[in-house]
C-alpha cells in the first residue's frame, strides 16, 4: 500500500519519470483487477521495462534479418491452421463485443 507516511509514496510524475508511461502502465494492468484495493509493485514495473525492452530488440532483429525468413506463398498445412485460428478468434472478438 503507498502512504506519505509509510514514505512509498509517488505522484504520478515521479512515477512516469522512475518508470516510463510504459512501465507505469504494465505495472498498473498488473496491480489488481479484482475488488480489493490495487497493489502497485515497483519490482513489477521493473520487469515491465525489461520485458518492454527485451522485445523491442527482438523487434530490431528480426527486421535486420527479415531476408533470411521465409517467404512465398503460404499454404502449407501450418499456414491454414494459423490463419483459421486467427479468423476464429476475430469472429469471437466481434462477437462478445456485441455482447
Amino acid at each position: 500500500q503507498m502512504s506519505k507516511s509509510t514514505g512509498n509514496f509517488l505522484t504520478l510524475t515521479q512515477a512516469v519519470d522512475k518508470f516510463s508511461a510504459d512501465g507505469m502502465r504494465l505495472a498498473l494492468a498488473d496491480a489488481g483487477d479484482t475488488v480489493e484495493d490495487a497493489n502497485f509493485v515497483e519490482a513489477m514495473a521493473d520487469a515491465g521495462i525489461l520485458r518492454l525492452y527485451t522485445w523491442v530488440e527482438w523487434v530490431k532483429e528480426m527486421i535486420a534479418n527479415r531476408d533470411s525468413l521465409r517467404s512465398g506463398p503460404a499454404n502449407t498445412f501450418n499456414d491454414r491452421v494459423f490463419a483459421s485460428e486467427m479468423n476464429a478468434g476475430i469472429m469471437k472478438t466481434d462477437q462478445n463485443y456485441e455482447k
